[in-house]
Parts: structure tokens; sequence; C-alpha cells
């Protein structure tokens, strides 16, 4: 029965390393795994090695989106001076992706692991109503301070991490 269990583990966790794609921004990463704001548009570029789509945004800026062959959709907001001062990162095609700001993994860790996590900088636990977000995948939110970084994290119906968002200002503030 033993046997049987720790097969069945290895095969899991086998399958776990394998499925798990990296999301090509670990030069982008200090140490501690921290992605230091604000970074310069052109140095996001060299790093995810594709050039990226811009739309004009009245309120927030340029937004700049880099979509990575390794999967990462890259979004960043960015100022007058080219430099990237808040950044939302998800995964296409729900792909399970790892070398994320503070070892996180898009689609694999769960809300439980993250309030593991954080759980000194929480500021607010935000469960989202599907009535009032009609379409939205989106179920948990998780607000946190740490340092001078704001970070959401929004969680899917599963509880696992479906968008990192790492911002110098408060997000909630802003508008």
């Amino acid at each position: 029965m033993n046997k049987i269990v720790l097969s069945c583990l290895l095969v899991f966790f086998t399958f776990q390393c394998i499925a798990q794609k990296d999301g090509g921004m670990k030069s982008l990463l200090s140490k501690g795994a921290v992605l230091a704001l604000p970074v310069p548009v052109k140095k996001i570029t060299e790093v995810l090695k594709v050039k990226p789509t811009m739309r004009n945004d009245e309120i927030y800026g340029d937004e700049y989106t880099w979509k990575s062959p390794g999967g990462l959709l890259f979004t960043a907001l960015v100022g007058e001076d080219k430099t990237a001062h808040s950044v939302f990162l998800e995964a296409t095609k729900k792909q399970v992706l790892s070398g994320l700001p503070y070892d996180l993994i898009l689609n694999g860790s769960t809300l439980k692991d993250c309030e593991t996590k954080f759980k000194a900088n929480i500021l607010e636990k935000q469960k989202l109503n599907p009535v009032d977000n009609p379409g939205e995948t989106t179920s948990f939110i998780l607000k946190i301070k740490n340092g001078q970084y704001y970070i959401h994290l929004a969680f899917d119906a599963k509880l696992k991490l479906e968008q990192i968002t790492i911002s110098t200002a408060n997000l909630d503030a802003a508008g």
C-alpha cells in the first residue's frame, strides 16, 4: 500500500514539474524574487524577447502588453519616463507558470499558500460576488502591502492564482 501511495505521489510531482513552465522573467527579479519597480520598458522587452503592443489610456498613461513565447501575458502601465510603475501578470491559456515575483505560480499557487506567505502584510481579503461581476472568473482578491509595493493577487473559482498585480501606488486609491 505504501509503495502505491509513494508511486502516485512521485507521478504527481513529476507531472507538476513537467507541466509547469517558467514565466521567462527571472532576470527582472532581484534577490528574494522581488520585481523592483519602476522598471524601464526597454529592459522588459529585452528580458521577455518580444516587442510589446501599446495602447494609450488617458487616465493611467500608456499601457504596454507583452505576450511571451512561454505563455506569460505581461501588461504594464507606463509613464512619460518610459518606465513601468504598475504591472499585471497573467498566464495565457491557463498555463501553470513559475519563475515569477515572490516565487508565486500562476494557476498553481493557492489562496491558502498566498495567505500563509504574506500573512503579516495582508491588507484585505475580498470575496467577489458573481452576481455583481457577471462573466468575471475571479472569486477572491488578496490585497497586500509588502515594503513599498502594493500587490493584488486574484484567484479563480478553484482558488488558484490567476493574476498578479504589483504597483508602486495603491491602485484602490488611484481610481
